[in-house]
């Protein structure tokens, strides 16, 4: 099997300087530790309300991780916007658009319940693909989540918003602080970026109002991760979580294929995420032969030479055919692979108490509206 990985001498996309040399560490430890003094001043102005964080009328639901890289985070709030649909609710997800290509414009619709009216470039990769596969909701783009949230607001245009990668937000109040923990690695080894993976200090897991802990199917240890809650006085209901792969589809016809056409197959796997081999490791569960990997820097933007050189590794590997995810799926429509065929791994996310996650999700919402809703028999 072969194995290429894009790297950087920056410290980014969840990386650390743990594998740099120790002069090299060094240079980071001063910048370092300014970025976590002005993280911990900004935290303790909001607890101490010198700054005032905003709101909005309407019930505001955030999902959000405490450290970089990828938690399974996007899957989360596709359930949740998926089951709140479905409930009688109208979902508006406000999302930053991390690393969108144009970022000139403070506010992006890219999906106004009726389809997807932004391109890749002025939505970002995850807004757009939540956008694709959730008909119906609203997604809407733009650092100031607030003002967007309002103007949703005035214009009657929701009455639920949900918060993609709100747990560091805290500029807006929130009635449901859903933090997502790996199983894999919770809490980053403990130190803040770029000593670590943690976003803020640990003590910021006391904001969460729930925790789902996803991968939780892999293997890890449970009482440790509960013992560090225990510690930082965490007091908020724990859940537990895995991914699973539901389907595949073609990456140029769009066109459904059974889960089975990888199995046993000699496949090239490729991705630009957070923690790509968990995907990886997910593609060789699910019985693929993997003979070649290609990681890229999360969110990162593909281009004809980078399809082309994904084309022949593969051939030279012997893979029968390249799999990647729908994030990446969607920043490659406008490739061509020269008739190399690509399926695009679908992925849900499952509980082991689904239906106390939807309670907390209902009775969040019966708190700031007064009212339960639920879709009539003849509209659903």
């Amino acid at each position: 099997m072969t194995e290429e990985v894009m790297t950087s001498p920056e410290i980014e996309n969840g990386a650390t300087t743990a594998g740099l040399p120790a002069w090299k560490r060094a240079l980071f430890f001063v910048p370092g530790k300014l970025y976590e003094m002005g993280v911990r001043l900004r935290i303790a102005l909001y607890e101490t309300e010198y700054l005032a964080s905003k709101t909005l009328t309407k019930p505001v639901i955030s999902v959000g991780n405490i450290t970089l890289g990828g938690t399974g985070k996007t899957p989360l709030v596709e359930f949740i916007a998926r089951y709140l649909t479905d409930e009688g609710h109208e979902v508006a997800i406000l999302t930053r658009g991390y690393k969108r290509a144009d970022a000139s414009r403070p506010r992006v619709v890219v999906s106004d319940g009726t389809g997807v009216q932004a391109s890749l470039a002025e939505a970002g990769d995850e807004p757009l693909m939540l956008a694709r596969r959730l008909p119906g909701v609203k997604v809407v783009v733009g650092p100031n989540r607030h003002e967007n949230g309002k103007a949703m607001e005035d214009a009657n245009e929701c009455d639920v918003f949900l918060l993609d990668d709100g747990f560091q937000h805290i500029q807006l109040k929130r009635d449901l602080n859903i933090l997502v923990l790996d199983a894999t690695d919770p809490f980053g080894d403990g130190e803040m970026a770029p000593f670590g993976r943690l976003r803020e200090p640990l003590y910021a897991l006391r904001r969460a109002d729930a925790i789902v802990v996803t991968r939780a199917d892999r293997t890890f240890d449970q009482d440790a991760l509960q013992s560090v809650l225990d510690v930082c006085e965490v007091t908020a209901p724990v859940m537990f979580a895995y991914h699973e792969i539901t389907g595949l589809h073609d990456l140029a016809t769009g066109k459904p294929q059974a889960q089975r056409l990888i199995s046993g197959k000699k496949v090239g796997v490729f991705s630009a995420l957070g923690k790509p081999v968990i995907f990886e490791d997910d593609v060789a569960n699910a019985g693929a032969n993997v003979v070649h990997r290609k990681r890229f820097g999360d969110h990162h933007r593909y281009t004809q030479a980078d399809a082309d050189a994904l084309v022949a590794d593969a051939r030279a590997a012997g893979a029968e055919l390249l799999v990647t995810t729908e994030k990446d799926a969607v920043k490659l429509e406008s490739l061509d692979f020269r008739g190399f065929p690509v399926s695009v791994v679908e992925i849900k996310v499952q509980f082991e108490d689904e239906v106390g996650l939807k309670s907390l999700l209902l009775r969040t919402i019966v708190r700031k509206q007064g009212k339960y809703y639920k879709k009539p028999k003849d509209e659903a």
